[in-house]
């Protein structure tokens, strides 16, 4: 496994315990880089991180793929050898609670492991995509081409809604936007978005705005992207603060400003049947089809060894990057 002490990582061996009754013990062959939110601990600390304040150092990640080694007494379901993705944090073994909410899934045979993990993400942007709740031919703008901004854009393509809009500072990554469904592209370092957005939408403006972001900042112009009575949907996990206005856009276009994080969304009620399990497993399911794709976006899949040079990496910039993966032996 290795530990997290900001603003680096470092590797350290742990000895591998045995499951209790309702646990399974996974050997993971693969764990998944959830940049914004690793990089937050690394920039900011524990708190941006979603853990105790002044907590020195930690194990993060929460995007896992291995098999099943072990399992505990009294399971059902699952059996020594099954491939399964968790929510682990980086380590070759993990020890995983087996309950009905339990953040462990089946990965369908055409999948593959270096994949399969992100359906996590996949949950986050599936997750922000219902809550805007898209129709067909409904216009939509995402700021931020990582991963999950990736998985917004593709959900929303197979939502039905048109014209589907990229917006972000990377080549690249508006690139790869195109390739997975956008109808158009905007570097935001070399065009004026809100202008953009009006041209492409007849002057009115996305009716659905997804912010998935590391700028807080960007808020603001977010909502000046919106048109009236539309709707802006925090998916991503910017740090800090954000001055918007609140008379000329929330107030006078009438705007919805969502934030998502699915706290409490680990069981199905019946005003939100929408658990994380099933839209992880959905997402699992979708990239199964072909409908859903994630193995054009894996730039980097290293060995674990080289995880502090890729963290490194991550924190200069999103240039030269996207997918990353880390391999365990």
């Amino acid at each position: 496994m290795f530990r997290v002490t900001p603003p680096g990582v470092e590797l350290e061996s742990f000895e591998v315990p045995a499951p209790a009754d309702h646990q399974v013990l996974v050997r993971h062959t693969h764990t998944q880089v959830s940049a914004g939110s690793e990089s937050n601990f690394l920039r900011f600390g524990p708190k941006s991180y979603g853990l105790p304040d002044g907590l020195p150092q930690a194990n993060i990640g929460y995007m896992a793929v291995g098999r099943i080694v072990a399992v505990g007494r009294a399971v059902e379901g699952y059996a020594v050898g099954d491939r399964v993705t968790t929510g682990s944090p980086h380590a070759d073994y993990a020890l995983v609670d087996v309950t009905p909410t339990a953040a462990i899934d089946p990965v369908p045979d055409a999948v593959s492991d270096e994949v399969a993990g992100f359906a996590s993400l996949g949950d986050v942007a599936l997750h922000g995509v219902r809550r805007a709740a898209l129709q067909i031919d409904q216009s939509v703008a995402i700021f931020g081409m990582g991963i999950v901004g990736q998985l917004v854009l593709q959900l929303a393509r197979i939502s039905g809604a048109h014209p589907l809009i990229a917006i972000d500072l990377v080549d690249e990554r508006l690139a790869q936007a195109k390739e997975n469904g956008a109808t158009h592209t905007i570097n935001a370092g070399r065009e004026d978005v809100v202008e953009q957005i009006k041209a492409i939408t007849n002057g009115v403006g996305a009716e659905a705005v997804f912010h998935c972001a590391q700028a807080a900042s960007i808020l603001q112009a977010t909502l000046e992207c919106a048109a009236d009575r539309g709707t802006v949907v925090l998916t991503g996990s910017p740090p800090g603060t954000a001055t918007i206005r609140l008379k000329e856009e929330l107030l006078r276009k009438e705007l919805v400003l969502t934030g998502t994080y699915e706290s409490g969304m680990n069981q199905s009620h019946p005003y939100w049947r929408w658990t994380r399990q099933r839209n992880r497993r959905a997402c699992l399911r979708l990239l199964a089809s072909g409908q859903l794709r994630l193995d054009n976006l894996l730039t980097h899949i290293v060995p674990v060894e080289q995880a502090p040079g890729i963290y490194d990496m991550i924190l200069r910039g999103g240039a030269g990057w996207l997918g990353i993966v880390l391999k365990w032996s």
